[in-house]
């Protein structure tokens, strides 16, 4: 409860800490504008405030309500992530007037700053701060409407001197943490992820995990949308740490039943279901092997389930020159597969790329991943083995992407 309270005097702090931005710039308007924009900033700021911090404190009594839940934490990041851009720029530029102010003074000059020219300086960095506000908050906001819809196809293109001549091309679709339970049953956008799927002809489409939020009931509308995936070959899917049960409100019964009930919603999606199991994957003669264990994640003691189990899904495995492992933590390639085990190619997902993030290519690439996973998104490679995290299409806790799109990869493998 301290923590609340903490944020909540924080962003009181934050909205008359960047409101002196607004003030600074409005000094020259004339006198109804400037009222107008004044009172305006600060009347929306502080609704949205009172509202978002009388919503979380009182959350278990509105806990039902998806739409003021959503409108809580869209509400509360957006208005905090603006005003601390627009602080941060204003508190870089006063500090920096401060030294030129102490530095004039300790040279005891007569001509210390003219206010003149301390206004124009404050002028401009208001002007600033405000702009990069702006900027900010319009992300949020189409990421919160727009943007969690903006699926993008990332594609992957490997080589590896021991594929078979006969997979030589093969595409393969790789989607991951489809979090159903969080399109309340908004089934368009998704019905364009599928025909966007299904435009790029795929050989092979892996699901890496991660159906559903919390009940495997979440998949059930969902099944038509789904079955309508096409590849040419064969559909697989794998389970994520939320297929098992999440939340509190899940009996232990109900939790074990989880992954049952989520591996029957894919399986009638038409997907064949690896659960430390392997597949046999034929072409013109030539095999390579397809394994796919249960969630297996390094993380603190009771967060996510760890029964993935790789020995266990290749045992009495036929020998094949190539393997492409399904597992939905990149984790687990880190601490159990990487340098241990003999596999050239692993599809992850479980991070959603962090959902959140700023990328100025060339120049400047942060995500919220970051700060979570030393392999959060893309491609990596240590020695001969490959890891490949996919971004996820669904969105959880966050009701949003901003800067981090949706993703469906396709990998395309070719033999050196």
């Amino acid at each position: 409860m301290l923590a609340y309270y903490l944020i909540l005097f924080t962003t009181g702090f934050l909205i008359l800490y960047a409101y002196r931005a607004v003030h600074i710039v409005t000094q020259s308007w004339s006198k109804a504008p400037r009222r107008i924009v004044r009172i305006s900033f600060l009347v929306v700021a502080f609704a949205v405030y009172a509202s978002t911090s009388y919503l979380a404190v009182n959350r278990d009594t509105y806990k039902d309500n998806q739409a003021l839940m959503d409108y809580t934490l869209i509400g509360a990041i957006t208005l905090n992530i603006t005003l601390l851009a627009i602080s941060l720029v204003q508190l870089i530029a006063d500090i920096g007037l401060l030294f030129r102010y102490l530095r004039f003074r300790a040279a005891q000059k007569r001509e210390v700053v003219s206010e003149g020219n301390v206004m124009s300086r404050r002028t401009f960095a208001s002007k600033i701060a405000l702009g990069v506000g702006g900027v900010m908050l319009g992300s949020f906001l189409w990421g919160t409407t727009k943007g969690k819809y903006g699926w993008k196809i990332f594609k992957n293109k490997l080589s590896f001197a021991n594929l078979p001549s006969s997979f030589d091309g093969v595409r393969i679709v790789q989607i991951s943490d489809l979090h159903l339970g969080s399109f309340n049953e908004n089934f368009e956008p998704l019905k364009e992820a599928v025909e966007m799927i299904n435009d790029l002809e795929a050989d092979y489409i892996f699901f890496t995990g991660d159906l559903v939020n919390e009940k495997y009931t979440e998949a059930q509308p969902w099944i038509e949308v789904f079955k309508k995936l096409k590849a040419k070959k064969d559909k697989y899917a794998i389970l994520g740490n939320h297929d098992y049960g999440w939340g509190d409100e899940l009996t232990p019964e109900e939790k074990a039943y989880n992954s049952i009930g989520v591996a029957k919603m894919n399986e009638a999606m038409g997907f064949k279901m690896l659960l430390n199991e392997h597949a046999i994957l034929e072409q013109q003669g030539e095999k390579i092997g397809l394994v796919g264990v249960e969630n297996w994640g390094y993380t603190k003691e009771g967060w996510f389930p760890t029964v993935g189990d790789y020995k266990k899904s290749v045992e009495n495995m036929e020998e094949v020159p190539f393997k492409i492992l399904l597992s939905h933590d990149p984790t687990h390639w880190d601490h159990k597969i990487m340098g241990k085990e003999n596999v050239d190619l692993t599809l992850a997902g479980h991070t959603h790329g962090g959902q959140v993030g700023v990328s100025i290519p060339g120049l400047f690439d942060f995500t919220v991943g970051r700060l979570f996973y030393e392999r959060f998104a893309g491609l990596y490679k240590e020695g001969n083995q490959h890891l490949y995290v996919n971004r996820g299409l669904g969105f959880l806790i966050f009701p949003g992407r901003v800067g981090v799109a949706p993703e469906i990869t396709l990998h395309v493998l070719n033999k050196a």
